[in-house]
């Protein structure tokens, strides 16, 4: 079924897409994205069902009215993953798209607990930033990209 809604969202017209979150979200959009280390040093990066170009990128997904970056960010990875995570810290806010607003929240989670993804993944996986798998690092969005870079140097 994720393949079926997968193919229906990258192939239906960019504009029809465009209205349909224009006209079901707020006017300006606020993402949260958690960047969650293990005990490990290792992030955890998700293969999403409904991205069109890259797929791969750490948990993320809007703020609700109300909800802080953190909150967000933490709702944001039980809905997508199952998993439980503390948030150290909120970072940047960066501009990627016309009205559209995302801030890193860092934190941990243990890479132990046992993955339960939501319809809106394909597959996860924990990964060493200066050791990030090719087909993972391409299929990242620039934003984020600049961001596993930014941990591998780290």
């Amino acid at each position: 079924m994720k393949r079926i809604l997968s193919a229906v969202y990258k192939y239906m017209p960019s504009p029809f897409l465009r209205l349909g979150l224009f006209l079901a979200s707020a006017k300006f959009n606020h993402g949260a994205v958690g960047i969650y280390e293990d005990s490990n040093g290792h992030v955890l990066v998700l293969n999403h069902v409904y991205r069109k170009g890259p797929a791969w990128g750490f948990p993320s997904g809007f703020v609700n009215t109300g909800e802080s970056t953190a909150d967000g960010a933490l709702r944001e990875m039980r809905e997508e993953t199952g998993l439980t995570a503390m948030v150290d810290r909120v970072g940047e806010t960066t501009l990627v798209a016309s009205r559209h607003l995302e801030t890193v929240a860092y934190g941990r989670a243990d890479s132990a607990q046992a993955l339960r993804l939501c319809h809106e993944i394909f597959e996860a996986c924990w990964v060493d930033p200066q050791n990030v798998r090719e087909h993972i690092a391409k299929g990242l969005p620039p934003d984020q990209h600049r961001l596993m870079i930014a941990l591998a140097k780290k």
